[in-house]
């Protein structure tokens, strides 16, 4: 028992090093969007493009390499500052599925033509779910989503005011101010939560399992089952291809192997926990049903496409294209990461410490004849 919780420790340490360079400039970033961005004719134009604001997010998020728990801070300012729920959801599916770097990995390590259907789904993907989504959700605030847009009001899309404006250092404060003392903790305490579930289910499960059910004959049900567990785990879009990689030499089936590219990168716990505080438990069911669903199609389509394969074997080549890969990649130094990663950690237990703070309040509510 010991030695488990220590592993899942270690695990749940290693994704937040991982991902906290990239969440701490999300907030950064998100501050600024939230201060910066909605202006009522900026809104509108958002609303009224159609498929051009979804077109313009999907190349946005294809340029960043940010991992799926880095763009939750960006899609939830996007969605604050009323940019149109369709064109955050393709942001939220684009980014962290694809960007050039996995882009040249995947076609040195997994060949053309699953490079061609991770690049096809990657960009087809994000408008098919951001619509989905945006017609099943309703136009109604959660409480969560309610309390931050409250807080620096400055985020909302109205008219401005003909009172004097503020300097560029006060509205930089106010965007700092809101991305890490209002958005972090926020959000930290939910993706605390699916990091400690994510390390729990890397754990308990065996080691076996993804090889196991990455089988080449590996019917429907099995294509679900990777599904499924890439959903719940946290990867990046560029580390789990090398994985992918060594399963499809070890006779993997690329059905599954797209599957998994493509839920591994795009969902997990954290992901979840943190979106439907904001956005509503249907929006964030329609957003893993739709990706789930659409990767189990893309797996059932690939399976008959490319019936027989067989992994291309070019240890040169592969490795020559690995070192381009790793060019564009960003390389984080250590001590950044280290730092990002404590900063990270100190948002999750400011926003456990402000949840537990505010439960006596809860129970008085509730406990009251009109609660």
């Amino acid at each position: 028992m010991t030695d488990a919780i220590a592993q899942m420790a270690s695990v749940a340490a290693g994704i937040v090093l991982e991902a906290g360079f990239w969440i701490v400039v999300s907030l950064f970033v998100g501050g600024l969007i939230h201060e910066f961005l909605p202006t009522a004719r900026l809104c509108d134009a958002m609303h009224r493009s159609g498929v051009y604001g979804v077109l313009g997010a999907v190349g946005l998020g294809a340029l960043l390499p940010i991992c799926s728990c880095g763009v939750i801070p960006l899609a939830v300012s996007f969605y604050l500052s009323r940019v149109r729920l369709a064109a955050v959801m393709a942001f939220a599916v684009a980014t962290p599925v694809i960007n050039p770097a996995a882009v040249i990995l995947s076609y040195a390590l997994l060949g053309p033509q699953l490079m061609l259907a991770y690049v096809v789904f990657g960009l087809v993907a994000p408008f098919l779910i951001g619509y989905f989504v945006e017609q099943g959700s309703g136009a109604r605030l959660t409480p969560v989503a309610v309390r931050l847009e409250s807080c620096c009001a400055s985020g909302v899309c109205h008219a401005a005011q003909p009172s004097e404006a503020p300097r560029a250092a006060q509205r930089l404060g106010r965007a700092l101010r809101w991305g890490f003392a209002e958005l972090g903790p926020t959000l930290g305490l939910y993706i605390g939560v699916g990091v400690i579930l994510a390390a729990v289910l890397t754990v308990v499960l065996p080691a076996d399992w993804i090889g196991r059910y990455l089988g080449a004959s590996a019917p429907f049900t099995s294509l679900l089952l990777v599904a499924l567990f890439g959903a719940s785990i946290y990867v990046c879009a560029v580390a789990h291809i090398p994985l992918v990689a060594a399963l499809l030499a070890s006779g993997a089936g690329p059905g599954a192997a797209i599957v998994f590219l493509v839920t591994g990168a795009a969902t997990n716990l954290p992901e979840f926990f943190a979106l439907q505080r904001v956005l509503g438990t249907r929006a964030v069911l329609r957003y893993v049903g739709g990706l789930v669903g659409l990767s189990l199609v893309a797996g059932t389509l690939v399976n008959f496409w490319l019936d027989g394969y067989r992994p291309l074997v070019d240890p040169m080549r592969s490795l020559d294209w690995s070192n381009l890969a790793a060019r564009l990649t960003p390389v984080i130094p250590e001590p950044v990461a280290a730092v990002s990663a404590l900063a990270v950690a100190g948002l999750i237990a400011w926003g456990l410490a402000r949840w537990l703070y505010r439960i006596p309040r809860r129970l008085r509510t509730a406990l009251s004849p009109g609660g």
